[in-house]
């Protein structure tokens, strides 16, 4: 099922949650204003917006109020994916030059923080200082979650407890409070809103590690950007985490202190194509995904409850 039908509720809104971005990414400085233009023509799939969307079915929002939200919350991962890319180095964002090959670090750097700050401005306008409570948190939760994962480069040691805590404050936070933001917008009910947030982390989870799995699994044109690039440059994800369970494959790993060169990755590569280490990550995938889904149980029925299951089967299937 392609993500189009899936989102057949919110088709309308997510359009109009692009044409937000379009008119509310331009800046008087050129440099800042090509950089944005830049980021919204690699695209996206618009997940985190659809989630709000999606969440705010179980309540009454003002679609004005409810579009400007959406839209924030998309600004800030498109201004997390600018100081991702920084961070790795990276050529490719969805298979296009990122904004840091087109420009430079430092451009890439500003034009991520006045992302940052226009989220923060929009949502702000919205007048409910919940909504920029929690944008604030997820913000901060954003910053230390990547400042985590700086210092656990190259780190081989670290447990699977940190790996999680790092990609809940990195990822599973925008998908948890995309749902929550949601709610809030819609006056949903305090169990209501509870059961779509604790929906939004655990689908979060998911993603994130069907991504790290995609990280050795797809190929570069389905990827977007090089494959087993995670590992190369030091981050420690779950199918790694099985892996180094084998002594020979951990020593191999351990003496990895930078960037490695192919002839070090191939044979880590070949030994977690043909271990089970794969398919237990896809294991790990669907537990979260049916986590998730068990948490829409109290919500009424409806066609957005349809569609929140909908979207969370898709993302532990998803292939790029």
């Amino acid at each position: 099922m392609s993500l189009h039908s899936i989102y057949r509720d919110v088709t309308k809104e997510v359009n109009l949650v692009d044409r937000f971005l379009i008119s509310h990414i331009a800046s008087e400085e050129p440099t800042i204003d090509a950089a944005g233009k830049q980021l919204l023509k690699a695209g996206g799939k618009r997940i985190r917006p659809a989630f709000v969307l999606l969440a705010s079915k179980f309540g009454e929002a003002d679609r004005d109020e409810l579009i400007r939200v959406a839209a924030s919350l998309e600004l800030v991962h498109m201004a997390s994916l600018v100081h991702d890319d920084v961070i790795d180095d990276a050529e490719l964002r969805r298979g296009k030059p990122t904004v840091m090959q087109y420009f430079d670090e430092e451009v890439a750097l500003y034009s991520g923080n006045y992302l940052f700050g226009e989220a923060i401005r929009l949502i702000g306008e919205v007048g409910k200082p919940e909504l920029v409570q929690v944008m604030v948190h997820t913000m901060r939760e954003i910053c230390e979650g990547e400042i985590e994962q700086i210092y656990d480069q190259y780190d081989w040691e670290q447990s699977i407890k940190r790996y999680i805590k790092r990609i809940e404050r990195k990822t599973a936070i925008l998908i948890e409070a995309s749902c929550h933001l949601g709610a809030i917008v819609a006056n949903c009910s305090a169990a209501d809103t509870k059961a779509l947030r604790l929906f939004g982390r655990d689908i979060g989870l998911a993603f994130q590690i069907a991504d790290d799995l995609l990280d050795f699994t797809a190929n570069r044109t389905e990827l977007g950007k090089p494959v087993a690039e995670d590992l190369r440059h030091g981050h420690k994800t779950l199918p790694v985490f099985y892996g180094a369970e084998d002594a020979v494959f951990y020593e191999r790993l351990s003496k990895i202190e930078s960037m490695p060169t192919h002839e070090e990755v191939a044979p880590l590569l070949s030994f977690l194509q043909t271990s089970g280490a794969l398919e237990r990550t896809q294991q790990t995938v669907d537990h979260y995904i049916h986590r998730a889904i068990k948490r829409l149980e109290p919500l009424p029925k409806s066609s957005a409850k349809r569609s929140l299951e909908e979207v969370a089967r898709y993302v532990g299937k998803r292939k790029g």
